[in-house]
Order: C-alpha cells, then structure tokens, then sequence
C-alpha cells in the first residue's frame, strides 16, 4: 500500500479534502488494485483502536458489579462525538437563518417599500454566504462522524474476536458460527451506517423550537395549526416505528436461525453432497427464508409509510399554517414565502431525521447490548502451571468424560467437577479433525513462532512437500492459462473482480428496473407500495437461486471459495437487498420527479433561470461518472476486503483447540487486526472520495443559488411574487438534487450486493445433477423437510436386496487442470462386505 496524502495534507486541503484527487483520478482512468490504496492512519489501526476500547472495558469490569458496554465506548469516542456534533447543529442552525434574509428580499420588491430596493444586492450577498458557511461546517462534521462510526465499529470487532478466542467449549457449543458472523456484520455495519444520524435526537428539539418562534413572529397563532399536523404525524411516525421495531425484532430471530443452518451447510459441504442432502437442507432453510420475508414484507411496508409522511406532508403543512392567516389578515407575499421555508425545514427536522435519530439510537443500543452480553459470557480456564512436576498431575479429580472430553479436560477446553489438574513444560497437541491455517505452507509451518530454517526443511521433508511444491508449480501455470468460454460471458481485468453477465443475470436486472417503471406508472399514495412488493420479491428468487447454485456447484468449484465470502453472500448482501434497496430506490424515484417539477416550475416564471439549470445539470451528470469509475472499484476492494475478516473469524473458531493448546492467541488476532486493517483502508478512502463528491455537489449548486439569486434580484423588477416563487424553489432544488445525486449512488452502490448474489448464482452445477430447484413447504413444515421420498422403493422389480459398488478405471483430481490424487483404480464391494480405507493427510 501507498502512504495516504492525507498524512502531508494541508489545512484547506484535509477541509475540502482535496487530498483525495490522486486517487480519483487514478481510478477514473485505470482499473485500481489493492497496491493503491492509502494506508490507513495510525488513529485508525486495529491495534491502537482495541487497546484503547479493552482498557477502558477492563476498567469497567473491574470496577463495577453490572459493567456497561456503552460507559467504556463513552470514555473512548465522547469528546470527539460532541465536537462533531457541535458543528452540526451550527450547520443545522443556517438553515433557519436563510428564510429571514428571503423574506427581506422579498419586502425589498414590495411597492410600498421601494427605499429598501437598494439592500436587496447585499441581502443577497448574505444569502449566499450562509450556504457557504453550510457547506464548511456540514460536511466536515458529517465526515467526522462517520469516522468515529468506524472506530467504533474496529475497536468493537476486534473485542468480540479476541472474547471469541477466550470462550469456554460449554459456551462455544451453544453458540454458532452464523450467530457470531450476524453479530459483527448485521450489528457493528449500524455504527457505520447512522451514528451521523445520531444527534438529531437533541438538534430537532431545538430546532423546532427555534423554527416555531420565528413562524410564531410572522403568523401568530396560525402557526400552531401546521405544528399540530407535524405533531400528528409524528405521532403517526411513532406509531409505525414501534410496529416496525416488533416487526424486526422477531425477524432477528429468524434471520439467526437461517444463518446458523447456512453456515452449518457451508461448513459441512462435503457431508452435504455425500448423503444426498442438497434438497433437503434447501428445503430446510428455504421454509425458515419464508417465515422470515412475511416479517421483511411487514416491516418493509411499515417503513415506506414511514418514509412517505415526508413527501407527502409538505403541502399539507405549508396549507395549514398560512391558510389561516390569509383568511383573516389576507395574503402577505413575504410572509407567505417565508413560512413555506421554514415549513420545509421543519418537514424535514420532524418527518425525517428525528425518526432516523430515535431508530439510530435504537439499533445502536441494541447491539451494544448484544455485545455487552457476548462479552460477559464464560471464559476457559488456562492449566495450573506448576514446576514442582514434571508431569501432568490429576488431584482427586471427578468428571465424566469420554476419551476425548479427557483429553480437552487436560488442555483446560473442560473443567473438572472437582479436583485439580497440573503440568510443566509444553503440552504438544494434534487434532483428531483436520484443520489448516489460511496462508501459505510455511506459514502452516511456522505458526506464529520465529523461523528456523533447519525445522523448516525437516518438516517439509518429513511431509515430503518437496513434490507438492513442484504440482503446486505446475497448477499456477495452468491456472494462469485463459479458460475456454462455456457459455456465460465474463468480462474481468484482473482475477480478483468480474463482471458475470448471463441471461440469468440479465433477466433479473431487466426485472428490477422494470419493477421500477411500472411502479412510476402508478398513481396516488400507494404508487411506492408495488416497488416495494416486486423488490422483496426479486430478493426472494435471488436467494432461493443462490442457495440452489451453492447446493449444486461442484466440489472443485467449491474449494476456491472462502467460507467467509459465501456467509457474506449470505448476510450482508441478502440483507441490503431486503432493507436498503427498495426504499432506497423509492426514494430516489420520489426526489427525481420533485426536482423535475421544481425545475420546470421555474423555468416557466424565470427562461433566464432555466437556461443557467442546465449546465447545472450536465455538470451533475459529469461530475458523478467522474466519481461513480473510482467509487465503484472501492466498494468492490471493500467488499473484497471483508470476506477476509468472516473467513478468519471461521477458520479460527475450527482450530480453537490447537491454537490455544500452542498458545497462538496473540499471533492469531494480529492476523485478525492485518485484515480489519486492510478493510478500514478501503473503507476509510471511500468514505473520504464520497465527502469530496458530495462537497463538490454542494459547491456547484452554491454557485448556482448565487446565480439565480443575483440574475432574480437583477431582472424581476417589482415582481414580488416571482422573486419568492424563484427563490423558494431554488432553496427547494438544493436540498433535494443534492439528495437525489447521493441517492442515485447510493442505488448504483446497493447494485452492487445484486451483482455479487449473481455471481453465485451462475456457478457451475455438478454433471448428472438435476437443475430444478425446490419449493418450501406452505407453512413452514419443518417436519416434512427431511423426508426424501425415494421412488425406486415402489418398483419392487427394481429396487436390489443387497448393495454392490463397483468401480473401473477410476480417475479423480481436485481441479479440472490439476495432477490426479487417484488414477485408473479400480475394486468392488461385495454385498455385506466391510471396507476400511487408509488415507495420508499431508500438512
């Protein structure tokens, strides 16, 4: 990795973090590898991060009898929190200043007020610097807590793995590798995700409170009249989160039990395809898939009412605020236009981001909690170390064990009833199931420990892995040789990333999109509900064909995958498509079409104003394919970059007894801080080049406002009514453009989990091997699940009394390319017969 620009960054640089531009520019006319990504910052490293977040744990176990999770987070990432949070509120706070100063410009153009014309150009010089100021302040406390989002999220990850590594064998049974990979992706990404959200839970209040004196100062009494419907509708809101809170409480739990059975299926694969299971473990999690998308249909449609009280309350709110005052007091233009921007602050503090914040603090709470229990769970205890032996000592010790719980008892993995056990020197272990290290073969080797050369040689001797070098040799060659095309047409600059485009694939993505149109076809309230509906249901098929894909690949297809990558498929991606993805484009279709209105409805009052839109507009659209060739690359080497952490997390909850039986622990969560290390390089680097997008969105529409602003101010005349109309709308297509660019990236991003799902599903399938999937059973047989009918049975002329297996000139490799482990074997097994085999594991 390259040392980051930002470590030598200026000022000015780090604030409009220019810093970033190499790599942009990088990415927008090349393919990006992982040799040029930034490294991260020491603040940000795994190690510096868990040492600072176990310390203060370490100090809240020992000084209280009930310790709390979020105290130890509190002492670590406060400080930096409410700075941040601090700038937001100023950022939030220009908002309710602007309306002031478009109500003075708009009484400069009252014909009563003709004096006042003259301040109407400095008025507008002040307008445009309060979005200046907006800007500097916004985006870098945005920035900034997402940052520590991500601290938090590493510090955390890396506290669950090393409490994972300390977990007693009683706690461990009870606790599934599914459940483990759930906890740190579906609860730790939250950190990630809201914790900007996070302080409009006290920045609303106040902002409210602000809004509503100076609505008060311009209608009077009127101004209750909108508040009581936001008060309404926020009641409404409340209402419909606590619904949706039920809703994905109990779908957490089967959510759980999907994944349990999943990475039981992945871990046991081979056991899968030996007894025939593929059917019936599809059926299995299939059943479980179904109970749970009743619970994600439920919950989504509770969220897109909850979504749609935002777009649908503006004119509702803005009509009951002044239509009382006009009745009484008649139409006052600045009034009239002033109270419609602060009813559209105030649409959104109230509709949108206080029910963001309370569901952020929610979800956050939540898996803080989630964690602090994990955390709390028992330890395994290390063997009494004693020198007065020279032997491993039992005292009076009472258990019940087996020849293996004796052995585990020895290591410490169990704990005796009674009695003590105790040794000297090293206990050399050796695992009755088979287990090897993600790495290379001297560092299975090596393990952690440092390198003698002369054990090295020995043991590859001892193994006799001098041959296996040499076929290792002959399989990179021919794995580097191009493969033939059979069918699927795969377009990839490196090996590490491809695009698959199939008619499965293409089929899907026709689907979605078109979902979408028919969808904009719709009219009235409910036009988002069919979108919904038809993208939780194009999840469905997706996972159901992943999983039938998965089942049916072959073995040499199998073993180039990590465990981890799978699981992710699993987890993360299907739940992006199940949460983020439909109200996501809902959103993004509801944003478009306000733009587009707002637009037109200038351009009609104002030509000169829709001819400066324009380059606007093309400048958005240049601006994000600028952004969108790199952003896109490093949510790939993200997404590249987390699979590592899952398949590390697996491969060390497999070898747990012989990694601790050598006492490996610290080796193993370096490895573990080296992949989380790797991720947050990726991560952090898009974080940063989406703030320099967004920013750079934000300064272009600054530009614009300034331009309608002085060309409206310059050529309306006395046109107080247009002045306000143009102004309104401008303020109006800010916010919103804005938002509806970063939702569209926010859409291309989510595509992505939909392009990796895809890539699963196009897999090979076994040759001899059926291709139809099966359906679950109606509701949720269990029971049924794994019955296998076998038709053969009912042809008693058929069906053999005895079973024979005979084989002839059998050859088997692990890979279509790769030498041959067996060659021309043949045997027979009579009925009745009993055959041992004799197998060499080398390692």
């Amino acid at each position: 990795m390259q040392r980051s620009p930002l470590e030598k960054a200026s000022v000015v640089s780090k604030l409009f973090f220019s810093w970033t531009r190499p790599i942009l520019r990088k990415g927008y006319r090349q393919r990006l590898e992982l040799s040029d990504i930034y490294q991260i910052p020491s603040a940000d490293s795994a190690d510096n991060l868990s040492e600072k977040l176990e310390r203060e744990w370490d100090r809240e176990l020992a000084s209280k009898k009930n310790p709390k999770l979020i105290n130890a987070l509190r002492r670590c990432f406060f400080w930096r929190f409410m700075f941040y949070g601090i700038l937001l509120y100023l950022g939030e706070v220009t908002k309710a200043v602007q309306p002031l100063l478009l109500g003075r410009i708009i009484a400069s153009y009252d014909p009563d007020n003709k004096e006042e014309r003259s301040i109407a150009i400095y008025l507008g010089i002040g307008l445009c610097l309060l979005f200046i100021v907006r800007t500097l302040l916004l985006h870098p406390a945005i920035f900034g807590l997402h940052h520590i989002g991500m601290q938090m999220r590493i510090a955390m990850f890396s506290l669950i793995y090393k409490k994972t590594l300390k977990l007693s064998s009683r706690v461990l049974d009870k606790i599934s590798i599914g459940q483990l990979v759930s906890l740190l992706s579906n609860n730790l990404n939250k950190f990630d995700e809201g914790l900007a959200l996070a302080h409009f839970v006290w920045i609303v209040p106040l902002q409210v409170a602000l809004l509503m004196g100076l609505i008060w100062e311009l209608l009077q009494a009127s101004a209750f009249c909108g508040l009581g419907f936001l008060i309404v509708l926020a009641l409404f809101q409340a209402g419909l989160g606590r619904m949706m809170m039920k809703y994905r409480d109990q779908r957490a739990g089967k959510i759980n039990e999907r994944l349990v059975i999943t990475s039981e299926m992945i871990e046991n694969i081979q056991s899968v395809k030996a007894y025939c299971w593929e059917e019936a473990m599809e059926k299995m999690i299939e059943n479980l898939r179904q109970t749970e998308l009743k619970l994600t249909r439920k919950a989504a449609y509770v969220r897109y009412f909850n979504s749609s009280a935002f777009f649908f309350s503006g004119f509702f709110v803005v009509f009951l605020s002044v239509l009382p005052y006009a009745l009484i007091k008649g139409i006052v233009l600045r009034k009239i236009f002033t109270t419609i921007s602060f009813c559209i602050v105030l649409r959104m503090a109230v509709t949108r981001q206080f029910p963001w914040a309370v569901q952020t603090w929610y979800d956050s709470l939540g898996a803080i909690n989630k964690i602090q229990d994990f955390l709390q769970k028992q330890e395994y205890k290390t063997l009494e170390y004693n020198l007065t032996t020279t032997e491993v000592v039992m005292e009076n010790v009472t258990a019940f064990w087996e020849e293996t719980s004796l052995l585990m008892m020895i290591m410490g993995e169990l704990e005796p009833s009674e009695g003590k056990i105790k040794h000297s020197g090293r206990i050399s272990f050796c695992s009755q199931f088979s287990w090897i290290m993600p790495g290379t073969i001297k560092e299975n080797i090596i393990f952690g420990v440092s390198y003698d050369e002369y054990r090295y040689r020995s043991v590859i001797k001892a193994c006799q892995l001098e041959e296996v070098a040499a076929s290792l040799v002959v399989l990179w060659f021919l794995g580097n040789t191009p493969p033939q095309d059979k069918g699927n047409s795969t377009y990839s600059r490196n090996n590490s990333y491809a695009v698959i485009i199939t008619r499965t694939s293409s089929y899907y993505v026709f689907y979605i999109y078109v979902g979408v149109a028919d969808t904009l076809l719709a009219m009235g309230f409910f036009r988002g509900l069919p979108l919904v509906h038809t993208l939780i249901t194009v999840s469905k098929i997706l996972h159901h064909k992943m999983l039938h894909s998965v089942l049916q690949a072959p073995m040499s297809t199998l073993n180039t995958l990590k465990a981890g990558g799978i699981l992710n498929r699993f987890s993360k991606d299907i739940a992006i498509l199940d949460d983020l993805l439909p109200l996501t484009i809902f959103d993004f279709i509801q944003l478009l079409l306000i733009v587009i209105g707002a637009i037109a409805v200038v351009a009609v009052l104002q030509p000169y104003i829709f001819v400066a839109t324009v380059p606007v507009i093309v400048a958005f659209i240049m601006l994000r394919a600028y952004f969108l060739q790199t952003s896109q690359q490093l949510k790939q080497l993200e997404s590249e970059g987390r699979s590592p952490i899952f398949t590390h997390l697996v491969t060390s909850l497999k070898g747990l007894w012989t990694l601790r039986a050598f006492g490996r622990q610290p080796y193993f969560e370096t490895l573990f801080h080296k992949a989380l290390n790797l991720h947050t390089a990726n991560w952090f680097l898009y974080l940063s080049t989406l703030r320099w997008f967004q920013m750079r969105i934000e300064m272009i529409f600054v530009i614009f406002f300034i331009a309608v602003t002085f060309i409206s101010i310059l050529t309306t005349g006395e046109g107080e009514g247009t002045v306000g109309i143009i102004l309104t709308l401008a303020m109006n297509i800010m916010s919103t453009l804005q938002w509806a660019v970063n939702s569209s990236i926010d859409v291309d991003s989510l595509m992505r989990s939909v392009s990796r799902v895809f890539k699963f599903i196009d897999m090979p399938t076994e040759e001899g091997k059926p291709t139809r999937s099966t359906k679950p059973y109606k509701n949720g047989q269990l029971s049924k699940v794994m019955v296998i009918e076998n038709s053969h049975v009912k042809k008693d002329d058929i069906w053999p009394s005895g079973g024979q297996m005979t084989v002839k000139d059998l050859t088997a490799k692990y890979t279509e390319g790769g030498n041959p482990i067996l060659e021309n074997i043949s045997f027979s097994i009579s009925p009745g017969q009993r055959v041992r085999f004799e197998h060499c594991l080398l390692c």
